[in-house]
């Protein structure tokens, strides 16, 4: 069974690698995506295993750009620049053998705003050495025209027509993610609703109209020890993501120092190249309440078209902030007793 599935992880992981020349971005993106894993993947809720997580990503996108054939009012369409902002929790309950979690979203880009949230669950199945989740998300999301300013260019375009101020659609997300000592491989999908919902007998609120498309999410990554110097570790991470149209393809390779430091590069297919560093600064502490923290900081360069015009993009900046907190005491086995009860289930 482990065989197996590392030879369906080193498959997917090639699927990632050599993916086609693309680029689709509908749901929110982040530099930090291993971070935010519940976001895009239910089966990556509670990833890590008998805690309790709360995890906030700020991106602000594409500073300093406008377009300026788009100027309304001496005003540009990104004068405020598009901004994702993500906050969740998830907690391992040993009663439910899986994890829950709540995920709050909202992203912005010109006179669009998107705010919802996720709620789901994932069971854990131990499989092979590791650990498998299957979650499932139930989401609500609310889309608006923020700026009631809005004068579309071209009169009498259809899509624009039926555009409504607001409208808040409910939809489903599912995933699998399968976790190793060492490394993981995973598949989520979002927005499961879009690809049968046509009448939007779904749609909670508003007129019907455009709705955000579903997405297919695949990522992995894996953990390498130096063997010369174990106190260093090379950890890449990839992802692939497609609304089934288009593709885009996100890198992440980080060096992590003594269990503490952390830095490194990432890079978003025809989108930036990022840098991209931060620290466990209490992860060798003997305070339980600190060891959690991690915080890291990342600045991306804008490499599409956006990075090269007259009001170009100067890059995206995003911080994110982890806090996890074991919510169980490890067991300890004294005394005497039948060695068949000895042995209990992580899960």
């Amino acid at each position: 069974m482990n065989r197996r599935v590392r030879t369906i992880g080193v498959v997917m992981f090639l699927a990632m690698m050599f993916t086609g020349n693309v680029f689709a971005q509908d749901d929110a993106q982040f530099t930090f995506f291993p971070w935010v894993t519940s976001y895009y993947n239910a089966g990556g809720i509670g990833e890590q295993s008998n805690t309790l997580c709360f995890t906030a990503d700020y991106n602000n996108k594409y500073l300093g750009w406008g377009d300026a054939s788009s100027v309304i009012n001496n005003d540009s369409l990104f004068r405020t620049a598009p901004q994702d902002f993500l906050f969740s929790v998830e907690s391992y309950l040993k009663k439910l053998h899986g994890s829950l979690g709540l995920t709050l979203v909202r992203d912005q880009l010109g006179f669009y705003k998107n705010t919802g949230f996720k709620l789901g669950y994932s069971y854990k199945l131990r499989i092979g050495g590791g650990s498998l989740g299957i979650g499932a998300q139930v989401s609500l999301l609310n889309q608006s025209i923020e700026n009631t300013n809005f004068r579309p260019t071209t009169e009498g375009d259809p899509t624009i027509q039926n555009l409504s101020e607001s409208v808040l659609d409910l939809d489903f997300n599912f995933g699998l993610l399968y976790k190793a000592d060492n490394w993981y491989v995973g598949v989520g999908m979002t927005q499961i609703a879009a690809l049968f919902d046509k009448e939007q007998v779904l749609r909670v609120s508003g007129e019907k109209g455009p709705r955000r498309s579903s997405q297919l999410y695949i990522h992995g990554g894996y953990t390498w020890i130096l063997p010369f110097n174990p106190n260093w570790e090379i950890i890449p991470q990839t992802m692939v993501k497609t609304d089934y149209k288009k593709f885009q393809w996100d890198l992440l390779l980080l060096a992590r120092y003594n269990g503490v430091y952390w830095g490194g590069i990432g890079y978003r297919l025809q989108d930036a190249v990022s840098l991209a560093f931060g620290a466990r600064p209490f992860y060798n502490s003997s305070n339980v309440y600190l060891k959690g923290l991690d915080v890291g900081v990342a600045y991306s360069f804008t490499t599409n078209s956006l990075g090269y015009k007259k009001n170009r993009s100067f890059g995206d900046v995003e911080v994110v902030v982890r806090y996890c907190l074991d919510i169980y005491r490890p067991e300890v086995f004294s005394g005497y007793g039948n060695s068949r009860y000895i042995y209990k289930n992580r899960y």
